[in-house]
């Protein structure tokens, strides 16, 4: 009896040892998955980063150019290794908060898609700040946002024809965005003023858009797709150079 009982414990011991490397070896498994996905995603982060730099530098060196359109019109750049989806807004056709007048600002919103009600209290909401402001009211899209927090989707709608680029009190309608170039005359283009922003040797002021074509990054984002959004002044040097850069957020794509 005692042998027995001897055994059923060493017996015991040998199925608990079992059990124990039957989970070991599933968390192995688990924490290998774990990595690899981690790797992946890794991976398509730099891919993107990589993507959207080259991007970039091809504007740099390409901008101004006629055959790229400046009006927020989506194209592709095909890339070595990919390709990146693009919306160029030149910026002296779009708004800024800071400069442009009252009436132009609400016009604008309601081009945009704005009620008569959001467009006459966003307009006094936009303009508002700039009297107590010593230079410029707005220094950020993030500070503009918050002027839209009951007004979430139209925020949406309005963000990428916003700048903060130049002095200009209306907007160039030659250079401006299709929903946008009703708005003003065409003789109020003269009173588009860049030069107190300009830098020495810059040829264009943009507001670029970018999505890195990746199907990975796409899945995890069901609901639009996530653009990067760059302020620029293009250079005669053939180089962007950066005034700002967001981070990457999700843009449903216009029609």
């Amino acid at each position: 009896m005692k042998r027995s009982g001897e055994e059923g414990a060493v017996l015991l011991m040998v199925l608990v040892a079992l059990a124990l490397l039957a989970a070991l070896a599933g968390l192995v498994v688990r924490v290998s998955e774990s990595d690899l996905a981690g790797l992946a995603a890794e991976r398509a982060a730099f891919r993107r980063d990589d993507l959207m730099q080259s991007a970039l530098a091809t504007l740099g060196a390409r901008l101004p150019a006629e055959d790229l359109p400046q009006d927020g019109t989506p194209f592709s750049l095909p890339l070595s290794g990919g390709s990146v989806s693009l919306r160029i807004y030149a910026a002296q056709g779009l708004i800024n908060p800071n400069f442009t007048r009252p009436p132009v600002v609400s016009a604008a919103l309601a081009a945009l898609g704005a009620t008569p009600e959001q467009a006459e209290r966003l307009a006094l909401a936009l303009v508002a700040p700039r009297e107590a402001a010593d230079k410029m009211a707005f220094r950020s899209s993030a500070q503009m946002a918050a002027l839209f927090q009951r007004d979430g989707d139209l925020w949406a709608k309005i963000a990428p024809y916003i700048t903060l680029l130049g002095r200009a009190a209306t907007i160039d309608p030659v250079q401006a965005p299709l929903m946008l170039r009703s708005i003003v005359a065409p003789q109020s283009a003269a009173e588009v003023n860049f030069s107190a922003t300009g830098q020495a040797g810059s040829v264009g002021f943009y507001e670029i858009w970018l999505h890195v074509d990746d199907p990975v990054m796409d899945q995890a984002d069901p609901a639009g797709r996530l653009w990067t959004h760059v302020s620029a002044l293009a250079g005669r040097d053939h180089r962007l150079h950066i005034v700002w850069m967001d981070w990457p957020a999700a843009r449903k794509e216009e029609g």
